[in-house]
Formats: C-alpha cells, sequence, structure tokens
C-alpha cells in the first residue's frame, strides 16, 4: 500500500509539473485517469512488496529494503517526468542509455529543473529516513508453512503483475484504452514501463498492436497513396557527383523557428537559407530519438512504432540506405556526433547505415569551448569534421553531423545572450538553438569555399522538450541547399522524413522509382502532390494528407479529426474523407510495421510501385 501510494502521488506531481499538457482537463477528469491506471501501479507495488517480503525472516534486511525501494519508485517517478517534459513518453526501452548516461541526465536535470531536483532529492532523502525510523515490520518465523505464503505470494503477485484476470500480461500500451492519449500518460506510471521494458530486454521487439484492415483496404488504399504516374524530368537532376553534407540538426523543432509560426528570429542564418533552398512548407519527423531520425531519413522506412531499431533484433536486418547507395558510388563517408558515440548507440547504428567510419565527442581533441554536460559545442564538432575532410575522407564524400550545443541549453561563457522571451528556461533552450545556428552558418560557408560542388542536407534528427501538442512534438524544419546545384523553391506540401532518401536520389543518383531500395517516401523534386506524413505519439498514430489531419487510438480504434492551420492543429469534424484517410494510415502502417519485423522490406516494393494493384 505504501508504494501504491507513492506512485499516485507520483502521477498527481506529474499531473502538476506539466499542466500545460492537462490544460483542457478538470480535475476530477485528471484524477479518473490517475486511479483508472490502478492495473500498472498495483503491479509495480506488487513487484516492490514481493521483493521486500523475501526478507521478512530478518528484520534489519527487510527494514533496509523497505525503505529503500519505495524512495527508489520515488524517484524513478519524477525522473520519469522530466523525460516527459523532454521527449513528451515515458521512459521504457531508453532506460540502459539512461545509465549510461547517467551524469549528463542528471546535470541537465539538476539545471534545467533546479527546484523541482532540489524537491526530489530532499523529499526523497525524508522518505527514506522516516521509512528506516518509523516503519514496524514483524519477522516471519522460518517453519514449515512459510515456503507455503511464499507460494502464495508468488501467486498474487503475478496476478498483479499480469493486470488482474486477463488472458495476457498487461502490456503498456493498453493504457490507451482510456480513450485519450494525454489521459493514458496519467493512467500509466513510469516504473511499470520500465519494468516492462527491462523484463522483455531479452526478448524480441514486438510490434504494437494496430486495428485490423481487410486486403481489399489494403489494396484501395496503396492505389490512392501511390498513384502511377510519370515524370517529364530527366535524373538525376545533377549529373555530377557532388560532396553531401546531412546536417541531423540536434532537436531542432520548428515549433521555436519563424519560417514555421514562432514570434522570435531565433534562427536568422537557417531561414536565410532557406529562401535558397528547395524546402516543404514543413516536415514530421519519424520518431522522437536521433537513432529514429536516422532510420526514417536515410532508409525511407517507418520506424517500430514508438521505438528505435537501434540495439533490437531488428538492426541485424540488411537496410538499403542513401548511404550504402552513395558509398557505391564511390563517395567516402563519415557520421559525426557532439555527444559519446555510445550514446543510444548512435555510432555504431551509424555505421550499419552506411557510413564507413564514426566519430564521437572524445574524438574532438582541438576544443574553442568548454563541453556542456552532454558533449562538445557545434563549432569545435564542424572544425573537427573540416579537418576530417582535409585528412580523411576524399571527394566526393558524404557525410553526417549530429551537433551537441541543442542537445542542452548552455551556451558557452562569453557568448552574448538574448531575450527572446520572459520564461527562463524556454529562453536558455532558444539561445542555445541560436549558438547553434549562427555555428551552422559558419561552417556551411567555410565548406562552400573549399568544397563549392557540395549539397547541404538540413534537417532536425527529431524535436526537442517542453511540447505539448502531440503535432508539435514532430514538426521539424527541412531545407536541400546549394548554391551551385539548387534552383529555389517552396513547395506548399508537408513532408515525411520519409521523403528525404527518395528525393536525394532523385537528385543525385537517378530515378528512385528504378531502385532496389524500397522506398516509402516520396520525391520532393518529382512528385508535386500525393504527399502524407505519419507519427507514432503514444498510442496514437497520427496521418497527414494536404491539410488534414486525423488521430487514431491504437487501443480502441476511435479516431479525431483536425485541419492544420499556421503549423496548428483546429478540432474539425470527422467526414467521408477523414475515413478514407484512417484506412490509408492503418493500411500503410500495418504493411510497413509487417514487412519491417518480418525482414521482407523488399517486398514493399509491390505495394508502393503499384504491382499489388494491378
Amino acid at each position: 500500500m505504501l508504494s501504491y501510494s507513492v506512485i499516485i502521488l507520483s502521477k498527481f506531481i506529474f499531473a502538476f509539473y506539466l499542466h500545460d499538457n492537462f490544460t483542457a482537463y478538470s480535475f476530477s477528469e485528471i484524477s479518473y485517469a490517475i486511479f483508472w491506471g490502478y492495473r500498472f501501479d498495483f503491479a509495480s507495488a506488487g513487484v516492490i512488496a514481493f521483493v521486500v517480503t523475501l526478507f521478512d525472516f530478518h528484520k534489519n534486511g527487510m527494514l533496509i529494503f523497505a525503505s529503500f525501494l519505495p524512495t527508489a519508485l520515488f524517484f524513478n517517478q519524477l525522473s520519469d517526468i522530466l523525460y516527459f517534459h523532454e521527449s513528451s513518453r515515458h521512459i521504457g526501452y531508453e532506460i540502459t542509455d539512461a545509465l549510461v548516461d547517467a551524469k549528463s541526465l542528471f546535470m541537465t536535470a539538476f539545471s534545467q529543473h533546479t527546484i523541482f531536483t532540489l524537491f526530489a532529492l530532499l523529499f526523497g532523502v525524508l522518505l527514506f529516513v522516516t521509512l528506516f525510523k518509523y516503519l514496524k515490520l514483524s519477522v516471519v518465523p522460518l517453519n514449515k508453512t512459510y515456503v507455503l505464503k511464499k507460494l502464495f505470494l508468488i501467486a498474487l503477485t503475478v496476478f498483479f503483475i499480469r493486470g488482474m484476470v486477463q488472458h495476457i500480461p498487461l502490456n503498456p500500451w493498453q493504457a490507451n484504452q482510456i480513450g485519450d492519449s494525454k489521459l493514458a500518460s496519467l493512467a500509466l506510471n513510469a516504473t511499470y514501463n520500465v519494468v516492462y521494458s527491462l523484463a522483455n530486454k531479452k526478448k524480441k521487439l514486438q510490434k504494437v498492436k494496430l486495428p485490423d484492415v481487410t486486403q481489399e483496404t489494403i489494396k484501395e488504399s496503396f492505389a490512392r497513396l501511390y498513384p502511377n504516374t510519370s515524370s517529364k524530368m530527366s535524373f538525376p537532376l545533377v549529373k555530377t557527383k557532388p560532396n553531401v553534407v546531412f546536417f541531423f540538426l540536434e532537436s531542432w523543432s520548428a515549433a521555436y523557428m519563424k519560417p514555421y509560426g514562432f514570434a522570435h528570429t531565433t534562427t536568422p542564418n537557417f531561414d536565410a537559407l532557406l529562401q535558397k533552398s528547395i524546402h516543404p512548407t514543413l516536415m514530421i519527423a519519424g520518431g522522437h530519438r536521433t537513432t529514429e531520425g536516422m532510420f526514417t531519413s536515410l532508409t525511407s522506412l517507418q520506424n517500430p512504432l514508438g521505438k528505435s531499431v537501434a540495439k533490437t533484433q531488428l538492426q541485424s536486418f540488411k537496410y538499403s540506405s542513401i548511404i550504402d547507395t552513395l558509398n557505391k558510388e564511390g563517395y567516402s563517408s563519415a557520421f559525426f556526433q557532439g555527444t559519446s558515440k555510445e550514446t543510444s548507440g548512435t555510432g555504431s547504428f551509424a555505421q550499419s547505415l552506411g557510413f564507413e567510419q564514426s566519430y564521437g565527442k572524445r574524438d574532438v581533441i582541438e576544443r574553442k569551448y568548454k563541453e556542456n554536460y552532454w558533449g562538445v559545442q557545434d563549432p569545435d564538432l564542424y572544425n573537427f569534421a573540416s579537418q576530417k575532410l582535409q585528412t580523411t575522407l576524399k571527394e566526393p564524400f558524404v557525410i553526417g553531423i549530429n551537433g551537441a550545443s541543442t542537445h542542452d541549453d548552455k551556451i558557452p561563457k562569453g557568448v552574448q545572450k538574448i531575450d527572446f522571451v520572459k520564461d527562463k528556461s524556454l529562453n536558455n533552450q532558444l539561445n542555445a538553438l541560436h549558438f547553434a545556428d549562427k555555428a551552422l552558418s559558419s561552417f556551411i560557408a567555410k565548406i562552400e569555399k573549399k568544397y563549392p560542388n557540395t549539397i547541404f542536407v538540413l534537417f532536425a534528427d527529431h524535436c526537442g522538450g517542453g511540447l505539448t501538442s502531440s503535432l508539435k512534438n514532430y514538426q521539424i524544419p527541412f531545407a536541400i541547399y546549394s548554391k551551385k546545384w539548387i534552383k529555389p523553391h517552396n513547395y506548399h506540401v508537408v513532408l515525411s522524413q520519409r521523403d528525404i532518401a527518395p528525393t536525394l536520389h532523385d537528385i543525385l543518383l537517378g530515378d528512385y522509382k528504378k531502385s532496389t531500395t524500397p522506398f516509402t517516401g516520396k520525391s520532393l523534386v518529382r512528385e508535386k502532390n500525393h504527399f502524407f506524413a505519419d507519427y507514432y505519439h503514444n498510442g496514437i498514430l497520427g496521418w497527414i494528407e494536404g491539410d488534414d489531419l486525423v488521430e487514431i487510438n491504437s487501443a480502441t480504434n476511435t479516431m479525431e479529426c483536425f485541419k492544420i492551420e499556421n503549423f496548428k492543429k483546429l478540432q474539425s469534424t470527422c467526414q467521408e474523407k477523414e475515413q478514407i484517410m484512417k484506412e490509408n494510415a492503418l493500411a500503410f502502417t500495418n504493411i510497413s510495421q509487417n514487412m519491417l519485423f518480418s525482414n521482407q522490406l523488399q517486398e514493399l516494393k509491390k505495394y508502393t510501385q503499384g504491382k499489388e494493384n494491378e
């Protein structure tokens, strides 16, 4: 009961601290959601109670565990609040990465959420001391009934962990059965999500269960999504072999950039480049981690919903990426990241997607600026990349760069801060973005001068934190720029990160439709319409066609409909058009996930090239 009470308290703190997520709900609705998740809460509390009672024959041992485990539970619950603030989802499979980056995570929490972190530490210490001093426990003698009692307790614990009486173990996605994605985040507690992830760590990653669709619906949907179109253009658009620089702009959220509706000019250099580039109105990210953004943008495939291919059984599969294709064309390749190469396994994952070399913060010896809590500042990373281009890589080259300046909100000492907004935390974040933007511009100018035959591909790997709207959590900037090769054009469409690879293929390599790579995205320079984008956010599948958005609850098969105006989603009435969009979303996602998990990705071409529809 003690552990259950700690969980309930932490859930109310969750709702209070992240109150911007729940402004549309009354206190009674929030309370209902908190207690609705009692199965997850009882399961988490049951595990702790079971571990404590394993020591019930030894008073001091039981007292230590009975004091420590509820305190650890409290810390885990509150740590998840900070993680949710940054990623808009509970921590799950990322827990192993959290242990690797524990120091960076703690320092980020302490610097960006100082009062909250101090409160958590103080309350945690008081909780432990109080329990240790005042908790009254009874020792159970080791007699002939001891084993029977333990067997009964094990059975009771399993009963709770399985979510009471049901035929399958309680799965975190079932929180969405409450029918509202935001309330579902309150119903599910972080500890259950972590325990479930750890318990299934050695098991294969499983597909998220989606509402079924018929074969006829699949056929009709893919015919709508991939109509047979022809182009009068000649591919590739660029007849030489230009160098390519991919900027995986760490945590750059379009919501904080003026071209995408923000009030202040936080990225003046990117904004200027945008006018010299080919770019859509908006791009939708394929996930909320760097590895998720890398996978979607380089392979043109959908991520496992809410997860990453990295560090799962799926990483062992062979994927065709735009980097692999460029390597075969004689390009040299390398990936540079400002954080540690071990963070989320990003370095090794980049190499599995085709980059021949991988470098992290420990490789960057020469530094002008002090590290932030995550890694080297962007100017130092860019300087290191420039050196490697001169000493290690040969032309034509393709490189990927993922900085660390915007992984934190600390700009280097001596850099002048700008007062963008009154909110101190957000202003720090915007200043880090502004600093990164200046470093980006300097690097592009330097590369342009030395390597004029270069194309720059600029997009965020994923969004940063603090965004309350599900749509805003996936809105990222995107532009393809080259003074020599790119004629500026603004396409009034919403793109998916999956569209990056086929667009580059058309520009650099030739007709992407003739490639053996199973692209699920489309080419911005070829298709003028028929684009669609998707995201998966806490059990909600978002699907965009034009300025229409539908959000489908994967657990209840219900949907809400919206119009996208000025980069915001406005509630609208669901009609026949939106029902067709729902069919398209479920057909595409079911097939994509089936092919991904069964390692039959080449089969996707049957659907995307119309062979399945003939």
